[in-house]
């Protein structure tokens, strides 16, 4: 199976931008050119916010922000990523 990092899209990927996805994504939509950009901006944030998160002191709170940081980054993209 190809890598997608090596920019080939893998068999769980679509070429179809208008596929219709479950709510369990079997296959995912290709993404535009725009919504990859926003995509890479995005999780660029979160690696900053969490890379200020990881100065804190070490214990229960810091764990509960990382915690919502991993929400927060999972239900943006799949905002983005979500059939509109």
């Amino acid at each position: 199976m190809a890598n997608v990092y090596e920019g080939e899209p893998d068999s769980r990927q679509s070429d179809d931008p208008t596929l219709k996805v479950s709510r369990f994504r079997p296959r995912y939509r290709a993404l535009s050119d725009g919504e990859k950009a926003l995509h890479d901006e995005l999780k660029s944030h979160y690696t900053m916010v969490e890379q200020l998160i990881d100065q804190l002191p070490a214990g229960r709170y810091r764990s509960l922000a990382m915690t919502a940081l991993e929400e927060s980054c999972m239900w943006g993209i799949k905002a983005l990523t979500d059939n509109r």
